[in-house]
């Protein structure tokens, strides 16, 4: 592999990765060289997913963590450093599930878990693993965004409210961080098929018909569609792309 995207030595955080995009992109890191960390809210199933990867030959560690739980952010992100003793690549995939719906009627409460799980999480995360980097002057992270952060929607208020607040959290990371080497970026996916969506995207055929309709790729993408994007921005190549929100849609916002 070229050196551009040779990610052996380096370490890689992902959370939100024992399935879909999370765990494509922990893929496409770990077979780059990078000793990944796979995580989900469930200990048992982070530990099989890292097992998993391990034996496809990627050195890989599952570490649990509810990004939505303040408690649970710190303490994973301890584990994570002691675990290999350093983080060079954050991957923010984790996320609340979205609340479907318009922005009329919707309560502080809703509200309150969306912000808890979309965004809160992912800035405490980054505030405990960023002072490494920069002590380093050496690191990346990327933020999971959405092309809903663009635009309205009848559907994903919220989330996309939440979305669009993750890539202003990126751009003043990507402004305070940069000075320090460290780059930070967030990719912007369209509909993807992964089962974080299924109820609200692509679950019935016609929905899915009719979305893929509007897409000049005439598909929705598929998780793997994601991975080369966060290994570009985690590598060497993309050390130079930085405060960038970057979509993966098939030309959809076109």
């Amino acid at each position: 592999m070229s050196k551009l995207f040779d990610m052996s030595g380096r370490v890689a955080v992902l959370t939100g990765s024992t399935k879909g995009m999370g765990l494509a992109m922990a893929r496409a890191l770990g077979e780059a060289g990078a000793k990944v960390i796979v995580s989900g809210r469930s200990a048992e199933v982070s530990e099989k997913v890292a097992a998993e990867l391990k034996a496809s030959g990627i050195t890989a560690t599952g570490i649990p963590c509810d990004i939505a739980d303040s408690a649970s952010v710190a303490k994973f992100a301890e584990a994570a450093l002691a675990t290999y003793g350093r983080v060079d690549a954050l991957v923010l995939n984790a996320a609340a599930s979205a609340v479907v719906g318009t922005i009329l009627g919707q309560g502080a409460d809703k509200l309150d878990d969306v912000i808890a799980g979309n965004v809160r999480g992912n800035l405490e995360l980054v505030n405990a693993l960023a002072p490494q980097m920069i002590e380093r002057r050496d690191g990346s992270i990327t933020f999971m965004s959405s092309i809903a952060a663009r635009r309205s929607s009848p559907m994903l208020a919220l989330y996309s409210v939440s979305k669009a607040t993750i890539d202003m959290l990126m751009r003043n990371f990507a402004q305070t961080l940069g000075p320090h080497n460290i780059n930070v970026n967030s990719i912007n996916p369209g509909p993807v098929r992964t089962d974080f969506s299924r109820d609200a995207l692509w679950g019935d055929p016609e929905r899915e018909k009719m979305l893929a309709g509007n897409i000049p790729m005439r598909r929705i993408a598929e998780a793997d569609d994601v991975a080369g994007l966060a290994l570009l921005l985690a590598s060497p190549a993309g050390r130079y792309i930085s405060g960038q929100s970057i979509g993966v849609d098939g030309g959809i916002t076109a």
